[in-house]
């Protein structure tokens, strides 16, 4: 395989203009083909425009601006690209124009120049059967914006020569970028998780189940993620996710990736996202701007007094953050003191925060007749129900008790259950399981106490795993069946999530962090959520990993 060190890249879009430009960053001389001379100087024009930016920034000078931009030459005529090394295609996602255009590449390059394609979710085996020399052909999916993402997935087919992948590999590396190999499966790594994940925050928006921002907040805030769901789909272009994921879901038909009917709405009634100035929000000059569902701010309600019943880590953090924040804190650590629980009339909240983390040794070292230790939950919720003045918010730290709340505290319309979150890099959230009759009194009023808290809160309906573990451990485990499915390597699958779509950390990072164990229990009770089997059903090898307490990672 011949050194690589001319470059074509077909299509001058601003995918394909970003590719030149990053090649010519990396030393290469580059070949831009645009079918149009008008095309061709739309292609000259973004790639002035991405390098005079990076001048302004300090990020480059303007001797080495002219020098990248004297690597690159632009055509409109296929006949210029007989002497490459390696043709880069970035054309629209459709398999016709890709066949046809790898069809003129067969009868111009040499044979043993490498063709590659960006496609972000076709099939690199299909792009490449009708050719003369499938064993040259690779994906070489460039993430958007290319100059400033690192992550590239080199893909393979069951016919690609190992000198190519190693020498896309290669390159690749040289222009310092982040490769990983990659099996030609739908989706390849990056999209096929990500598109999963949106099939899911998407439902979760069209069935009400939680407010844009919310929805947002919670996996910005409380899985640390560069942005929420929403406002990336926003980014991206909802026409272009829409695309992507037919694509996949035609390849899968998987219910994880089942279109979105939500989706297929607003691209049809033209809200696209920032490009449109409308997506699930509103945008004037690229930026973001209140529009009629922007919430209003909480007012403060007034709220003095705050109750706090049990003990152990959670009631202890919340003692000291309502503490902080100002509130009159009455604690209540031991929940069968009726006495203890009567100071509590004049809180304006109680939260009922006890301990009730027993393990299978509790349960197995208990004599005949002996309870666990902690009050009754129906008891101490009628108890709390009695002692407390009727506007007073009662809310519950245990999922599995939300609905015993309301139910025995006899006030359904004032109860709530709380999950508060650890913090990550971008903050924390304390999310609010609200049920059908919780009224937005009670909701304003957590809210307030939340954010003065320092923490974010997410209101959502009680239903399993809230908004955060319902839509992120999902995605978890889809890494881990990905990885059993022979995907990719953990290695590369992080990598892929890190320097493609700016995880703080990739998934099986996560996964160590929160303990496999952990994951397995919540994938386990969200088996009755009404996720797609595939989403909760865990993997295999997550198991495996469980049973064998072996991290998926080196630490």
């Amino acid at each position: 395989m011949r050194e690589i060190s001319t470059v074509a890249v077909i299509g001058l879009g601003t995918m394909g203009a970003g590719i030149v430009e990053v090649f010519a960053r990396g030393g290469l001389r580059v070949i831009g083909v645009e079918t149009t001379q008008e095309f061709a100087d739309r292609g000259r024009a973004i790639l002035q425009k991405s390098t005079d930016r990076a001048v302004a920034k300090g990020k480059l000078d303007e001797a080495g601006q002219q020098e990248i931009l004297d690597r690159i030459s632009i055509t409109t005529e296929f006949a210029d690209l007989a002497g490459a090394d390696l043709v880069v295609e970035a054309v629209p996602e459709i398999m016709a124009l890709k066949h046809e255009i790898f069809g003129k590449l067969d009868e111009v390059v040499a044979d043993d120049a490498i063709l590659a394609s960006n496609t972000s979710s076709l099939s690199i085996t299909e792009i490449a059967a009708p050719t003369k020399h499938p064993e040259r052909v690779v994906g070489m999916h460039f993430f958007n914006p290319a100059p400033v993402l690192k992550l590239v997935e080199v893909i393979t087919t069951l016919r690609t020569d190992d000198a190519v992948r190693d020498a896309v590999v290669a390159v690749s590396e040289k222009l310092g970028k982040k490769p990983v190999v990659v099996g030609d499966r739908a989706g390849f790594v990056a999209n096929y998780l990500l598109f999963g994940y949106f099939t899911s925050a998407l439902k979760m928006v069209e069935t009400g189940h939680v407010s844009r921002e919310d929805l947002d907040t919670a996996m910005r805030v409380g899985a640390g993620l560069p942005m929420g769901p929403l406002t990336l789909i926003d980014l991206v272009g909802l026409d272009v996710c829409h695309h992507i994921g037919d694509v996949i879901y035609s390849h899968t038909r998987s219910q994880m990736h089942a279109p979105s009917p939500l989706l297929g709405r607003m691209v049809t009634s033209g809200l696209l996202g920032r490009k449109s100035g409308r997506g699930f929000y509103t945008y004037e000059g690229g930026r973001m701007v209140e529009d009629a569902q922007t919430p209003a701010p909480v007012a403060d309600s007034g709220l003095s007094v705050v109750g706090v019943v049990g003990t152990g880590e959670v009631a202890d953090e919340l003692v000291s953050r309502l503490e902080g924040a100002g509130y009159e804190v009455r604690h209540v650590a031991d929940a069968e003191d009726s006495g203890e629980l009567a100071s509590l009339k004049d809180a304006g909240l109680v939260v009922e925060a006890q301990d009730l983390d027993f393990d299978l040794e509790d349960l197995e070292n208990l004599e005949d007749g002996e309870e666990l230790p902690g009050r009754d939950l129906e008891d101490l919720f009628a108890e709390l129900g009695e002692v407390t003045g009727p506007q007073t918010v009662l809310a519950t730290v245990n999922s599995a008790a939300a609905m015993g709340l309301a139910a025995h505290s006899g006030r359904p319309e004032r109860s709530v259950v709380l999950r508060v979150h650890a913090p990550t890099g971008n903050g924390q959230v304390i999310e609010v399981g609200r049920t059908s009759v919780t009224d937005e009194g009670a909701l304003d009023l957590l809210r307030g106490v939340i954010t003065k808290m320092g923490a974010e809160p997410v209101v959502c309906r009680d239903r399993v795993g809230l908004v955060v573990d319902a839509l992120l451990v999902p995605h978890l485990n889809d890494a881990v069946r990905m990885l059993d499915e022979g995907y990719a390597s953990v290695q590369d699958i992080d990598t892929a999530t890190v320097f493609g779509l700016g995880y703080p950390v990739g998934p099986f990072a996560m996964i160590d962090q929160i303990g496999a164990d952990e994951v397995l229990s919540i994938c386990e009770e969200l088996g009755g959520s009404g996720l797609p089997r595939e989403a909760v059903e865990p993997s295999p090898l997550l198991i495996e990993h469980v049973v064998l307490d072996r991290p998926f990672t080196s630490r």
